[in-house]
């Protein structure tokens, strides 16, 4: 496939939250290694390093101290589409202010996108004719936000069918696919036993993983104590992400079948480890964990997106969700006890674990070729 792989390929993301940087790493990584001969560059900014602060810091701000707001917003965008556009307009004419330059610069064949905010700017120089790099949109969430569809885009990578619907619904000019998941290549089904081994996790409990994000959002030390009311043989990993705090007010209380892990960069063996990943922020950590054949569960998850990818999840059999601490408990309790409801879960997830995002990227090749000859 490297004889029709494209050239020089752009992969842009935004430091505003992990997964966006993730999901571009990971598509960087795996072009890389399909790709030998081509040149890959990423650029993890919107343009600028102040912009680049205001929106991450207004992102955690809002998301660990009103996330509701957020949640009306996202309605407001989604129940009024005539507001999505004219706030697309506004971001579209920025982004593409601060990617025209570099575009010139770096004259791709191949553009992709993981923010949309940048897909933004990617759409308003396509629409203008000052664009001519094939372009990806690879969304990161299975709710898509207006924010994601650009019509002018030549693809759009969704995870699931009903996110495929949805983002046509948005944006209905836009060639809309449903996609293997941006996920690296370490990210794949492991052998349990010998991840737990890896890790140094008990070999014998009915491990849950949990995360907030990076920024470890959601209540993540009272949905902690929810995992362990489970009952006995029932064990709780705690990544804290970036909030030491949390970090050390779990450790304190020490290990026994609770532990509490800092910023770590083995996430992928820990996700194989357990029997359940818990989520109240869904996105990169949710797919990962689909990706390595492990189910989800989504507790209390943040308004907007959220919710709405909670939903969508556990519609296709992918997850359960939860609304309370009660609730957490008793769907621990559930899976670790009903054999049946455990496997169909881990049935689903192994199928969504088969996609092959190399295969993904095959395909595209191809059809960049295809344009280039026709």
């Amino acid at each position: 496939m490297a004889s029709s792989a494209p050239h020089r390929v752009l992969v842009l993301s935004a430091p505003v939250g992990e997964g966006h940087v993730a999901a571009a790493r990971a598509l960087a990584a795996r072009m890389r290694a399909r790709w030998p001969d081509t040149h890959v560059r990423e650029v993890e900014s919107t343009g600028g390093a102040g912009r680049d602060r205001l929106l991450a810091a207004a992102w955690a701000t809002v998301m660990r101290h009103a996330p509701a707001l957020y949640g009306i917003g996202y309605d407001a965008l989604v129940g009024a589409p005539w507001f999505a556009r004219l706030c697309k307009s506004v971001a579209g004419r920025r982004l593409a202010r601060t990617l025209d330059p570099l575009l010139r610069a770096e004259r791709p064949d191949l553009v992709v996108s993981t923010y949309p905010m940048t897909t933004g700017g990617l759409a308003r120089l396509r629409g203008r004719g000052r664009l001519d790099a094939y372009t990806v949109a690879v969304v990161t969430d299975v709710a898509v936000h207006p924010f994601w569809v650009w019509a002018d885009v030549d693809e759009t990578w969704t995870l699931l069918e009903s996110s495929r619907r949805q983002a046509v619904a948005t944006e209905r000019g836009a060639d809309v696919r449903v996609a293997a998941p941006a996920v690296g290549p370490d990210v794949h089904r492991r052998d349990r036993a010998a991840a737990r081994r890896a890790t140094g996790l008990d070999p014998d409990a009915f491990l849950v993983l949990l995360s907030g994000g990076s920024l470890a959002f959601g209540g993540l030390e009272t949905l902690a104590d929810a995992v362990l009311d489970a009952g006995d043989g029932v064990g709780a990993v705690v990544l804290c992400g970036r909030d030491e705090r949390l970090r050390t007010r779990l450790a304190a209380r020490g290990q026994g079948r609770l532990r509490a892990l800092g910023w770590t960069d083995r996430v992928p063996e820990l996700l194989s480890a357990v029997d359940l990943t818990l989520t109240t922020a869904g996105g990169m950590i949710a797919t990962e964990s689909l990706a390595a054949g492990t189910p989800v569960l989504f507790a209390a998850p943040v308004p907007g997106h959220g919710r709405a990818g909670a939903r969508m999840t556990a519609e296709a059999g992918l997850a359960l969700v939860c609304g309370t601490t009660d609730e957490v408990a008793a769907a621990v309790r559930l899976l670790r006890d009903d054999r049946d409801t455990r496997a169909a879960l881990a049935g689903a997830a192994a199928e969504f674990a088969a996609r092959d995002p190399d295969a993904e990227l095959d395909a595209l090749a191809g059809r960049i070729a295809l344009r280039r000859t026709g």
